[in-house]
């Protein structure tokens, strides 16, 4: 039987590409009960380590699919980040450490990928049995008149052809997406290109290093500098424009050797190279993420240097925004119009992160001439106040803006922006295990927090949503983080989406954020749209 064999004729959902963003996607719709097929052209996992950080927010990502445990088990806590110079010598420090952060998890952790892509496979397994075909590829796709789409599936062993039909198609399929050629649409170049050289080792000695990734700001000879477990190192080296090395063929185990001697002892050989690539570091973002039932994850969205670790990251959080607005759409409980909110919020959100990295990777490649070494002098004893935390926090997590369901601040009075488009913060609650956490009693669907007793100013618009209400007393978690959150933005109620994402709140003076211009999508009622 070819690979191709195995895909039914029609399916809800079909998602191109089976790396951490389309099994993660795949994973939530089956959580919803929506049967999806995911393609991959490799028929494992891609065996070498990519992407090396996720962080509190992506970890509670992967918790709604059961596999946040999993992935700290084998994962490495880190302590943030630091911009060095040459010398190795802290310039800043954007310190990201706590155990337990805003969504209940470690807020910085080193993993290798390929072991990541495992647990999201053997879990979409559990789920549904035959919704990841590995070893074929989707080489054409045609819009139907009925808004269906045609998908043709090559095998690409056997090289036999087959055509599904697909209420919609998720590209996930990365930088050189098929799906983006389908929807017909180019990429906005954010400005920066860089070739880097990726080395992943593994080293039995401790290198006396702080356990956080370090970013080298030193011009030309730009790195960084990572422990990934207990053995596992990696290292990044910036290629100037004129360098030698065109391919990884070009550079030789002594090559390796003289760019590692400022970490690794001189004539150690304890060192042990698992492997070496050259990357292009690129930012660019997709100028339309969706097309009728075309709509693009991850890479195939949008490419962002690697400088703050959230490339991975930004396909996950992709992922969870996108899953439950499919998901009410095809239940007929939403308004197609839903998946238009899709885009204006993820976009502004990720050119905000894409933007920070190339700042950072502009920061390192600067030149460190006398003026710069100055200025890093200024920059270590800055380092010493208070700020580069809440500024990366700022960076990482802004509010979600620019869709019917997350009103910009101009539409909006300011006592009423503060929380909507932000995460409801999670706690992990007490218990014998401690690691119950407030999500699983929010439940998979919108949740109407309430720190009183009935009558709640948000009953009726929770009803039509069938949110299930808690008090925030059930929420009384061992970091006691959402009482206090509540207490702090004089919330009484907050009505959370399935993506854990505030959708409306109501303060202590009983004023509420306005529901009429987005209730419509939620609940399928075309005649209620204004």
């Amino acid at each position: 039987m070819t690979t191709t064999n195995r895909i039914p004729p029609t399916v809800p959902v079909l998602i191109v590409g089976g790396g951490p963003t389309g099994l993660t996607t795949a994973n939530l719709l089956s959580r919803y009960g929506i049967e999806s097929i995911v393609l991959e052209r490799h028929r494992g996992p891609y065996p070498l380590p990519r992407a090396v950080h996720l962080d509190d927010e992506v970890l509670r990502i992967l918790q709604t699919v059961d596999a946040a445990a999993e992935i700290t088990r084998i994962s490495r806590r880190a302590l943030g980040m630091r911009l060095v110079d040459a010398e190795l010598r802290t310039l800043v420090e954007i310190r990201r450490d706590r155990p337990v952060g805003l969504h209940g998890w470690p807020e910085t952790n080193m993993f290798d990928q390929p072991d990541l892509e495992q647990v999201l496979r053997t879990n979409l397994e559990e789920r549904a049995a035959n919704a990841l075909v590995s070893g074929c590829e989707a080489v054409r796709v045609q819009r139907r008149p009925n808004g269906t789409v045609d998908v043709t599936i090559r095998d690409t062993r056997t090289g036999h052809e087959t055509v599904t039909t697909a209420r919609y198609v998720l590209g996930c399929d990365g930088a050189n997406s098929m799906v983006r050629s389908a929807i017909g649409t180019g990429t906005r170049d954010l400005g920066f290109t860089q070739r880097w050289l990726v080395v992943d080792a593994e080293y039995d000695h401790d290198l006396g290093m702080w356990p956080g990734v370090h970013q080298v700001c030193a011009g030309v000879g730009s790195a960084t500098f990572m422990q990934i477990g207990d053995n596992r190192y990696r290292w990044e080296f910036r290629l100037p424009d004129e360098c030698r090395f065109d391919s990884d063929d070009d550079i030789s185990p002594a090559d390796v050797r003289d760019l590692l001697e400022p970490w690794v002892p001189a004539g150690d050989t304890g060192l042990r190279v698992l492997r070496h690539t050259i990357y292009s570091h690129r930012a660019r973002v997709a100028r339309t993420w969706r097309r009728g039932p075309l709509l693009l994850l991850g890479d195939a969205a949008h490419l962002t240097p690697p400088f703050i670790g959230q490339g991975l990251g930004a396909g996950q959080r992709d992922a969870v925004n996108l899953a439950w607005k499919l998901a009410a759409v095809l239940d007929g409980h939403a308004d197609d119009r839903l998946l238009d909110t899709y885009e204006p919020e993820r976009s502004r959100h990720v050119v905000r992160a894409i933007r920070a990295a190339t700042a950072i990777g502009r920061i390192m490649a600067t030149r460190p001439t006398r003026p710069v070494r100055a200025g890093h002098a200024v920059l270590r004893r800055a380092s010493a106040l208070p700020g580069p935390d809440a500024l990366a926090t700022r960076v990482l997590a802004p509010p979600l803006r620019g869709s019917a369901l997350t009103p910009s601040v101009l539409a909006l009075p300011s006592y009423r922006t503060r929380t909507v488009g932000t995460p409801i913060p999670q706690d992990v609650l007490d218990g014998e295990t401690g690691t119950a956490r407030t999500d699983s009693v929010l439940g998979p669907g919108f949740a109407l927090v309430c720190a009183g007793e009935p009558p709640h100013a948000l009953a009726d618009v929770g009803r039509r949503l069938d949110a299930k209400v808690v008090t925030s007393g059930s929420l009384a978690g061992s970091t006691g983080e959402i009482n206090r959150w509540m207490r702090r933005n004089h919330l009484t109620e907050v009505l959370v989406r399935p993506d854990r994402i505030v959708l409306a709140t109501v303060d202590r003076r009983g004023r509420m954020s306005p529901t009429t211009s987005w209730l419509p999508l939620l609940t399928a009622d075309p005649g209620e749209a204004r």
